[in-house]
C-alpha cells in the first residue's frame, strides 16, 4: 500500500474521459455563494470533452474572500487567531459537552435505573436487561450510513437538533413502555438517534480546529462521560429519596410515579431544554458561523490549513465512498472500535457490579461517582499530553492501557474484599478511555476527502457498535458475583488493543516516509507539481467572483453573481497537458488554490501527512 500511495493521482468522481483528449479535461458550475443557496446542478459545459459538476463539489470555503492564491508565506496574527478560537470555544464547546453529557445519560439510563425497580416492574431478567443494551447499538449500528448521508445533504447543526428532540421524547417514553418487547422497540429507535452524536462532534470539530485542537477537544467532549456518570450518580440518589410507587401504566398506579420514572423524565427535560440552546446558538460550519464577522470567518479557516482538509462539501461522492472502504486504515480503526468496546457492558452492568460487592442499594447509587471523576482525570492527563506531544497520538494510547490491565488483573486475582474490589474497578476508568478518544480524532485527522471523512467515521462507529452489542452478553447471572470470565475478556481485548495501535502507528508512518521520498526525489516541474500543497482552477477572464488569479489570497469580490462561471482542472489532466502551466481554456483565467478547497481525499492529496 505504501508504494501505491506515492504514485496516486488526483482525480474526482465526475472526471470523466470525454471526446476530446487533447486539452485539459474540465467542469463547470455556477458560483459558489449561488450553489450553496440552491439545491441544484446549474452546471455549463464547456468544450467538447468537458463533464460537469456544481460549485458545490468543492469546499464551501472558497465563497469567502482571500481563500484563492498562494498562501506559503502567509501567517496569520497570533493574537487574532487566539481571539478567534476563544470566541469559537466559547460558542461551540459548551454545546458539544452538554449534548455529550445528554447522550451517555441518556444511552445509560437503564443501567442507573436497575436498582430504582425498572428491572421488577417490567419484569425483566438479567439476560433481557444484556439484550435491552446490545437492542440500543443495534439502533445505533443501522444508523451509521444514513446519518453519515444526511450530515452530508443537510446543515449539521439543524440535523442534530431535530435527532436530539426525538431521543429526548424517546427517554420520556420509556416511563409507558412497561413491558420487554415494548422497551426492546424504544431502545432501537433511541440507539438510532444518539447514532448521529459521535459522528457529528468528529465532524463539528475537524472544521472548527486545527489537528491537536481537535485532540483536545474530543477529549474535553469525551469526558463528559465521567461528568455524566456523576451527574447519574446524583439524580438516582435522589430519584431514590422519593417514595417507592407504582408505575404510571400498571391499573393500580393511581397517577403515582416509581423511583426509575422519575430518573427517566429528568433526563429527558434535561435533554429537551439542552436540544433548545443548540438548535437556537449552535453553527453549521465556520462559513455560517453568525457569531463570527466576516473576518473572523477568514480567520477560522486559514488557521486550519495544517489540517490539510477543508471544511465540507455538499456532495456525495461515490468514489470517495469506495476508496474509504478499500482503506486498510479504516479496518485497522474499525477493528479497534470493535474490540476497545468490550468493556461496554459495564454500562448496563456498573450498578449491578458495585452492588455484587456488598454494597446497599442507598450506596451503590453514590459509589458510582468516583467512576465519572476517575475519567476525568485521566482524560485531562490524556489531552494535556497530547498538547505537549502532538504527534504522539498511538504512544499515549498505549501507554494509557497500563492502569486499566493492572486494574482487571486485581478484579480477577483479589481475595473477596470489597474495598479492594471497588478501587479496582474505579481504576478501570484511568485507561483505555483515553486511546477510545484520542481513536475519535486520529481517524478525523488521517483522513481528507468530506465523503470518505464521513464514511470512515460511519466504519468506527459500526466497530463500536458492534463492540457494544456483544459486551452486554458475558455478564451472566452464572458468573457473579466476582465477573472473573467477563473481566478475562476484557483483560484480552486490552492486550489486542495495544497490538493494533502500535501496527497502526507503523502503517500510518510508513505511509508518510514512502512519501516523503519520492517528494525529495522528484526533479521535474511535473513531479514537484504532485507533491505540491496547491492545485488550480480555472475562472472566466471576466469573473468577479474570484479576482487576482495570481495573486496571494488577497483578492476576492462579490460571490453572488450566479451568472459567473467556475471551471476546475483535474491534476492529472493539467499535468498531462503540460509539463509546467498549462495554458487555460479560451476565455479563462487559472487560479491557485489550495489542495485542501478541492475536496481531494488523502489517497490523492500526496502533499497529505498522516498524524502518528
Amino acid at each position: 500500500m505504501a508504494t501505491k500511495d506515492s504514485s496516486v493521482s488526483s482525480k474526482d468522481d465526475h472526471q470523466k474521459v470525454g471526446s476530446s483528449t487533447d486539452s485539459p479535461q474540465t467542469y463547470t458550475a455556477p458560483t459558489l455563494e449561488a450553489a450553496h443557496h440552491h439545491h441544484h446542478d446549474g452546471a455549463v459545459a464547456v468544450g467538447t470533452g468537458a463533464a460537469t459538476a456544481a460549485a458545490k463539489d468543492l469546499d464551501i470555503s472558497l465563497a469567502l474572500p482571500g481563500m484563492t492564491g498562494v498562501h506559503e508565506e502567509d501567517e496569520l496574527d497570533p493574537y487574532e487567531s487566539k481571539r478567534v478560537k476563544r470566541k469559537i470555544d466559547w460558542r461551540v464547546m459548551p454545546l458539544l459537552c452538554a449534548i455529550y453529557t445528554l447522550q451517555f445519560l441518556d444511552k445509560n439510563a437503564i443501567g442507573a435505573a436497575t436498582i430504582l425497580g425498572f428491572l421488577k416492574d417490567n419484569q425483566l431478567t438479567t439476560a433481557q436487561l444484556n439484550n435491552l443494551g446490545t437492542f440500543f447499538y443495534v439502533g445505533l449500528l443501522a444508523s451509521q450510513i444514513p446519518h453519515s448521508y444526511a450530515f452530508q445533504k443537510f446543515p449539521v447543526a439543524k440535523y442534530l437538533a431535530v435527532m436530539m428532540f426525538l431521543w429526548a421524547m424517546l427517554v420520556g417514553v420509556h416511563c409507558a413502555a412497561i413491558g420487554y418487547k415494548k422497551l426492546i422497540a424504544l431502545r432501537i429507535l433511541l440507539g438510532f438517534t444518539e447514532g448521529c452524536i459521535t459522528p457529528g462532534i468528529m465532524l463539528v470539530t475537524s472544521m472548527f480546529y486545527t489537528r491537536t485542537e481537535m485532540g483536545e477537544r474530543v477529549g474535553w467532549t469525551f469526558q463528559c462521560n465521567g461528568i455524566a456518570q456523576i451527574l447519574s450518580g446524583f439524580i438516582a440518589f435522589g430519584a431514590f429519596h422519593t417514595p417507592t410507587h407504582t408505575p404510571l401504566s400498571l391499573p393500580q398506579n393511581h397517577g403515582k410515579v416509581a423511583q426509575w420514572q422519575w430518573f427517566m423524565v429528568i433526563i429527558s427535560l434535561l435533554t429537551f431544554v439542552v436540544c433548545l440552546a443548540f438548535a437556537a446558538f449552535f453553527p453549521d460550519s465556520p462559513t455560517k458561523a453568525g457569531f463570527l464577522t466576516q473576518q473572523d470567518k477568514i480567520v477560522a479557516i486559514k488557521r486550519i490549513r495544517a489540517n490539510q482538509s477543508g471544511v465540507e462539501t455538499k456532495k456525495w461522492k461515490k468514489y470517495q465512498f469506495f476508496e474509504a472502504v478499500k482503506d486498510p486504515k479504516a479496518w485497522i480503526f474499525m477493528l479497534f472500535a470493535v474490540l476497545a468496546n468490550f468493556v461496554g457492558g459495564i454500562g448496563i452492568q456498573y450498578s449491578l457490579i458495585i452492588k455484587d460487592m456488598g454494597f446497599s442499594v442507598l450506596e451503590t447509587t453514590l459509589l458510582n461517582i468516583p467512576s465519572g471523576g476517575c475519567m476525568v482525570i485521566t482524560v485531562t492527563f490524556a489531552m494535556w499530553m497530547l498538547h505537549r506531544y502532538p504527534n504522539a497520538r498511538g504512544w499515549i494510547s498505549v501507554l494509557s492501557y497500563i492502569p486499566s490491565i493492572i486494574s482487571v488483573i486485581l478484579l480477577i486475582t483479589l481475595p473477596d474484599n470489597r474495598i479492594g474490589l471497588l478501587v479496582a474497578f474505579y481504576c478501570i476508568q484511568l485507561g483505555n478511555t483515553p486511546a477510545v478518544v484520542l481513536s475519535l480524532s486520529w481517524i478525523t485527522t488521517t483522513t481528507s476527502g468530506h465523503t470518505k471523512k464521513l464514511t470512515q467515521h460511519a466504519m468506527w462507529l459500526i466497530g463500536y457498535s458492534v463492540g457494544q452489542m456483544v459486551a452486554p452478553q458475558w455478564w451472566k447471572d452464572k458468573y457473579k458475583p466476582r465477573n472473573r470470565v467477563p473481566w478475562a475478556i476484557i483483560l484480552t481485548s486490552y492486550c489486542c488493543q495495544v497490538v493494533i495501535i502500535l501496527s497502526l502507528r507503523w502503517y500510518l508512518n510508513q505511509r508518510n516516509v514512502t512519501r516523503d521520498k519520492a517528494a525529495a526525489a522528484a526533479t521535474t516541474e511535473e513531479e514537484k507539481e504532485k507533491y505540491s500543497e496547491y492545485g488550480w482552477i480555472e475562472v472566466p477572464v471576466d469573473s468577479t467572483t474570484i479576482a487576482n488569479a495570481n495573486g496571494k489570497g488577497d483578492g476576492a469580490s462579490t460571490a453572488g453573481d450566479s451568472q459567473d462561471e467556475m471551471v476546475v482542472v483535474g491534476e492529472k489532466e493539467k499535468e498531462k497537458a503540460s509539463a509546467s502551466t498549462p495554458a487555460p481554456a479560451p476565455g479563462m483565467k487559472r487560479v491557485r488554490v489550495e489542495k485542501r478547497f478541492l475536496d481531494l481525499t488523502d489517497f490523492e492529496n500526496l502533499s497529505f501527512r498522516y498524524v502518528l
